[in-house]
């Protein structure tokens, strides 16, 4: 063995070099091959070993014991019962969760905040609540706490979980005039206001003037209250009321034509103001603020005013005066 170590050999490139080098480079590089087939060995077999490592989870992230399901493997945290750094271990952090994963997929944050909020107490949902509530626990599992969760979906005849608005009235406001007003709803976006059954309008404060309307006629009015995610709770009780005959025009007096040779009396007028309508004026609105009553205004422009300016008023008539109009209030 010691003689074959001895001597030189040529090495191309490297001329003569001593066989003892050349066999020596031989074995330090087989033993590192050795080495790092030996550490391959033991990491292969160590993750074969934890591939299910955790108890309650299957290679694609899916918890076997109801947890969250996790679209990114093992990597995540589906455990609810607090042992795992992160976890989603009450229903508030559940609904964040749930908010930031629809919110993604293109949800109203808000939307979803109001929907999973009646979810979680347990509220018939309608159809958009129910499909927020059901693609929540899709993507986030069932919340921790109170399991087992069920999607309750209330029937297509039902009403919505809001109360109906209290304190509901109708009053004549003019005679084609009436207002109807009611009490706040907590919860409530805005109000569907229906008459004689049918919905009309919806109105975001709580009151509504509903103009148009035909004398003596009597109407029936209700409220329903309609939720962030735009349902409408249940309706009010109907409430009546009658509007008044509309006001009567008094024709002014008929003009006397002068006699030949005869003087004609000049008609002397009783002390006036004179008031320039602004928009959205009409004769009861300028009368009120002189305290004088409508009929008064009216007749006294009638009876004084020039032939040409009371064909114009009698044409539009006391509801309908615009803008720049001039009118006589009587002192």
């Amino acid at each position: 063995m010691a003689e074959i170590l001895q001597g030189d050999v040529n090495v191309p490139v490297l001329g003569k070099t001593k066989k003892i080098w050349i066999f020596g480079g031989l074995g330090a590089a087989g033993a590192y091959v050795g080495w790092r087939w030996y550490q391959a060995s033991r990491a292969g077999a160590s993750a074969d070993d934890g591939m299910y490592a955790t108890p309650d989870q299957s290679e694609y992230g899916q918890s076997t014991s109801g947890g969250a399901y996790n679209p990114g493997g093992n990597t995540g945290n589906t455990e609810t019962d607090g042992t795992t750094p992160g976890a989603i271990n009450d229903n508030a952090a559940w609904t964040n969760r749930a908010v930031e994963l629809l919110a993604n997929a293109g949800y109203e944050p808000s939307v979803v905040y109001a929907a999973l909020g009646e979810f979680l107490d347990r509220r018939a949902l309608d159809k958009t609540e129910a499909s927020i509530a059901r693609a929540a626990v899709a993507g986030a599992g069932e919340p921790p706490v109170g399991r087992p969760w069920t999607v309750i979906e209330e029937s297509a005849t039902g009403t919505g979980t809001l109360p109906a608005p209290g304190g509901v009235k109708a009053s004549v406001f003019q005679w084609d005039t009436v207002t109807v007003s009611w009490s706040a709803v907590s919860g409530a976006s805005k109000y569907q206001v229906y008459r004689n059954g049918s919905a009309i309008a919806t109105a975001t404060g709580t009151s509504f003037k509903l103009s148009g309307l035909t004398q003596k006629t009597a109407y029936r009015f209700a409220v329903a209250a309609i939720g962030t995610t735009g349902k409408t709770g249940t309706r009010s009780g109907e409430v009546s009321v009658t509007t008044p005959a509309a006001p009567v025009m008094n024709k002014p007096p008929n003009p006397t034509l002068p006699k030949p040779g005869v003087k004609t009396p000049v008609t002397k007028i009783p002390p006036y103001t004179e008031v320039v309508a602004r928009s959205g004026d009409t004769i009861s609105k300028i009368a009120s603020r002189y305290g004088k009553s409508w009929q008064t205004v009216w007749n006294f422009n009638l009876t004084y005013r020039s032939a040409a300016t009371r064909a114009l008023l009698k044409s539009r008539g006391p509801n309908k005066i615009f803008r720049g109009t001039r009118i006589w209030v009587p002192r």
